[in-house]
Order: structure tokens, then C-alpha cells, then sequence
């Protein structure tokens, strides 16, 4: 009896956009490498983009490749903690596909036959906690299961090296108090408490929420503070980060999980390829067309580099918007031209009064989505406002484009630390900060100020924006260049993540 000419892997996404992306190009790259079947499991909120990023990285030619993979989606949940979708939703998928049932997509309706082999790997993402759980309890240890690790490893150390869940447990037991009320008070006690990593300087446990931002309990305690638990179920990491980023972390994340006879994968950076890779983005994004005119004109106007792009990613929003609105007032005053996406799911609506002053301004374009990609790859584009989320920060540096940070919490901190301090290619917004986040910072002794206020936060954008786009800002750009380099050769025939995504294939 012969093997069978592929191999299945079944790979799930949750909800967060930032999440899913990555995931998209990742398994059309799977498909490219190897003779493998994919049933990319969704949800119905990302489900037609999914579909249309995982397309962006195939080219005519290659339709039988892409006719590997099949995209379902699940009945989504209704909660801030369903992240593997409705209730029973994953689990009923996952028993179909063992048992060699149809699947049919809750959103489009599509019946999707067995296919000839049964799962051999599932690679699921980090924050889908149930969804190891059902896993591991359905397949034991037959089925290789990894995790998606969709956040930058600097971040590793700070908050899923160590499963704290269990003391949550425990001291709920003791008290007699809900464990989601305990695991709540331990994920966001912050007492001033020095944290030490690997990866990044010593900071206060505050300097980790620069807004004093918190998640919505349920999602902090049911899923966040269960991502360590997760993780160790799995028989590897395989992270968007890309090895080249920031080498420490790489080394730490490395052997951290070699010493439990486990791997790290770097797969990253992952951004779709090719000559139709950013048309497709284009036609998928709304006033994807205007927005290249806008940097077509201002780069014939203007010049290049002369374009700031602002965008806090798919989910986050400064939790504190009127600093924002002091933000966009700068820009207009000094003249700069900007595109700023609003299509967080946290945004705030722009107020009547900021629209008239952007309609009045004319110099500037606010759209829901944007073609990121293609916008950060136009010569016009010279500064990027971001959050420090690890898509935005990788698709800049792949971009050349330098950074200018307002971390809000996740990643990002650990992110504007690594890019303002340690390779000198971004700047971090301060005066921004807001609650425990106005707290001395232990690397440099600094306090903001002026405790949050307007007038500060205008005083350091137009100081921040003079250097940028002066002497200081050319400097950074340069250094960038270097970093941009070695991450755009991730993914070449000899590269790091080709090779990297090579051997997880090879090993199920």
C-alpha cells in the first residue's frame, strides 16, 4: 500500500485581522514548497478577506497550486473569548475532517468534500486556547499540532515563557473567588515591579502599558493569560517574526523551547509577492485607487518621502483620541501631507469638527482601509505613525520606511524600545502616555513631563516631525536600510524562513 501523494494540514485563524494576514501568505508559500493539502479554517468576519489574501501570492500559472488550499469558515462566536470560534463550532469542524466527512462554510455555504488524507498537522493560533485543548484531546499526540505565535518574540519572555494559570487556579481555590476575576488581577497587577528579558532593557512592569490600556476581561483571562498553557501543548512555535529582526530574541526564543527538546520556527516576514501581489491589494482595498493617485501627485508635488502614513493597525486605537486629534492638527500646521487609515475596530469616529478641519486642510485622505503594502512601498511615503504592531513594523522595515511609534500595549512597547533605542530607526512618541503609563521610564530615567496634556503632545509631534523630516529623520532612514536588506532576502532560494518553513514541513 502506497503513502499517499500529500499531506493535510488543517491551520486556524481567529478573528484578529492582524493574526489571519500573515497566516494567508504563510500557507501559499506551504503550497509552493510541498505537496500539501490545506484546510485554512476561519471565521466569518475574516473569511473573504482571507480569501482574497491568500490569492494575492500566486501568479497566472499557478491556479493548480492555489487549488490546494480551501477556505472554510466556521460560525463565529459572539464573546470577547469565542476565539476558536462559536461554541462547538471548531471542535465540530476538527472531528469532520478526522473522520473524513464533508465540511461546508458557514459563510458562503460551499459543501467541501473529505479529501483524501486525514490531518497530519494542525497549526492553530496561539490565542485559539480551546481550540489545543480539542486538539491534543481528540488526536493525543497522531496529530502534530503547533502554534502560531502572531506577535514579535521580543515579547515572548514578558508574557507566555512562563503558565501562571495554574496559580490562578490554585489561589482560587484558596479564596473561593472566580479563577477569571484572579487571573484578571495577575495579568494587570502592576506595582512598579522591575521585569527583566533576554530580548530587551530592564523596564517597570507599567512601562508595559504606555496608555494604561487594558483588554476586556474575558479575553484577558480566559484567552491571553491561557497562551503559555497553549503553547506548551504544542510540539512547536512557528511565529511571523522574521529571524533577522532582532537576532537576541531570536537566540533567547530559540533555545528557551530547545531546552524542552522543542522548536521555534521563524517564518517571517510574510507579505504577499509578485507582480500581481500589490494590484490585487489594490482592488481588495477601499479608495485603494485614490489613495495611489493622492501619492502619485504628491510625489510629482511635493517629492519623495514627503507623505506620513498614520494607521494603529486592525484592532487597536489610542484609548485617549483627543491626543490624536492634537496629532492630526500638527500635521495640517506644519503642511505635511498624510493618509491615515480608520479601520481599527477600537477607532474612535471622527469628530464634525476634525473632518471640517481635514476637509478644509485638502492635503490629506482618511479611508477605512488602505493598501498598506503598496502604500509603504511609494517613493512618496517617507514616515509611517503606527502603534508598534508587528505586521505594520515588519512591512515597514521591508519597505525602507522609517517609524515613528505610539505604542498602546502587546508587542508594541517591547517594539518602539527595539526600534528608538536599540537600532535608532524610529522615534517613540512619550507625551502621548496616559494612566500607569505616566510613570518614569527605568532605561532613561525620563517622566513625561506634562502628565499627557495636549499642549505636550503637540510640543513633541512638532519636535518629533522636525527631526523626521530633517537631518536626524535621513540618518535613521539609512540605518534602516541595512535591517530592510536582510529581511527582504527571508524568503529567497536560500534564505532564512524559506528554509525555516522548509524543515516544519519536513517534519510531519
Amino acid at each position: 500500500m502506497t503513502a499517499p501523494p500529500y499531506k493535510h494540514l488543517v491551520v486556524f485563524s481567529t478573528h484578529f485581522w492582524g493574526h489571519s494576514r500573515p497566516m494567508c501568505t504563510l500557507v501559499a508559500r506551504i503550497v509552493k514548497l510541498r505537496p500539501i493539502l490545506v484546510t485554512f479554517l476561519t471565521v466569518h468576519s475574516v473569511h473573504s478577506r482571507a480569501v482574497a489574501e491568500v490569492a494575492r501570492d500566486f501568479q497566472p500559472g499557478e491556479e493548480h497550486l492555489l487549488s490546494r488550499i480551501r477556505v472554510v469558515a466556521l460560525d463565529e462566536g459572539t464573546e470577547a473569548d469565542e476565539t476558536s470560534g462559536a461554541p462547538g463550532a471548531f471542535k465540530a469542524a476538527y472531528d469532520r475532517l478526522c473522520n473524513g466527512q464533508p465540511l461546508i462554510c458557514a459563510k458562503t455555504g460551499t459543501r467541501f468534500e473529505a479529501l483524501p488524507v486525514r490531518p497530519n498537522a494542525v497549526l492553530l493560533d496561539s490565542f485559539a486556547v480551546d481550540a489545543h485543548d480539542i486538539v491534543r484531546e481528540t488526536s493525543g499526540d497522531a496529530v502534530k499540532l503547533y502554534t502560531w505565535y502572531p506577535v514579535s518574540t521580543n515579547s515572548f519572555f514578558h508574557y507566555f515563557s512562563e503558565d501562571k494559570y495554574p496559580q490562578a487556579e490554585a489561589e482560587a481555590t484558596r479564596t473561593g473567588r472566580p479563577v477569571l476575576d484572579v487571573a484578571y488581577e495577575m495579568m494587570w497587577r502592576v506595582g512598579g515591579a522591575l521585569m527583566h528579558s533576554p530580548c530587551l532593557p530592564t523596564t517597570h512592569d507599567y512601562e508595559m502599558h504606555p496608555q494604561g490600556f487594558r483588554f476586556p476581561k474575558p479575553l484577558a483571562a480566559n484567552v491571553i493569560f491561557r497562551i503559555a498553557g497553549a503553547i506548551n501543548k504544542a510540539d512547536a512555535l512557528i511565529t511571523f517574526d522574521a529571524a533577522d529582526y532582532q537576532p537576541q530574541a531570536t537566540d533567547a526564543v530559540r533555545q528557551h523551547f530547545a531546552e524542552k527538546s522543542r522548536k521555534a520556527y521563524y517564518a517571517g516576514p510574510l507579505m504577499p509577492s509578485g507582480a500581481q501581489a500589490k494590484e490585487k491589494e489594490k482592488i481588495n482595498s477601499e479608495n485603494g485607487g485614490e489613495i495611489m493617485a493622492f501619492l502619485d501627485e504628491k510625489l510629482k508635488s511635493a517629492g519623495e518621502h514627503s507623505v506620513l502614513y498614520l494607521s494603529f493597525g486592525s484592532l487597536f486605537w489610542p484609548p485617549d483620541p483627543a491626543k490624536l486629534w492634537a496629532v492630526l492638527d500638527v500635521l495640517m500646521e506644519k503642511n505635511i501631507p498624510f493618509v491615515m487609515s480608520h479601520g481599527a475596530s477600537m477607532a474612535s469616529p471622527l469628530p464634525d469638527d476634525v473632518k471640517a478641519r481635514i476637509e478644509k486642510y485638502g492635503n490629506a485622505i482618511v479611508s477605512d482601509w488602505v493598501p498598506q503594502q503598496a502604500l509603504l512601498e511609494h517613493p512618496a511615503t517617507g514616515w509611517y505613525l503606527m502603534h508598534g504592531g508587528h505586521n505594520g513594523t515588519l512591512e515597514s522595515i521591508t519597505a525602507g520606511v522609517p517609524m515613528i511609534v505610539w505604542p498602546i500595549d502587546a508587542d508594541q512597547p517591547m517594539n518602539a524600545i527595539y526600534l528608538a533605542d536599540d537600532i535608532n530607526v524610529a522615534y517613540e512618541l512619550i507625551e502621548v502616555r496616559g494612566g500607569c503609563g505616566l510613570g518614569k521610564i527605568f532605561r532613561n530615567g525620563r517622566t513625561p513631563r506634562a502628565v499627557g496634556t495636549i499642549d505636550a503632545v503637540k510640543e513633541e509631534m512638532r519636535g518629533v516631525l522636525d527631526q523626521a523630516f530633517g537631518p536626524d529623520g535621513a540618518e535613521k532612514r539609512a540605518r534602516l536600510q541595512g535591517l530592510r536588506m536582510k529581511l527582504q532576502a527571508a524568503w529567497d532560494e536560500d534564505g532564512v524562513a524559506r528554509g525555516e518553513v522548509s524543515t516544519f514541513l519536513d517534519g510531519f
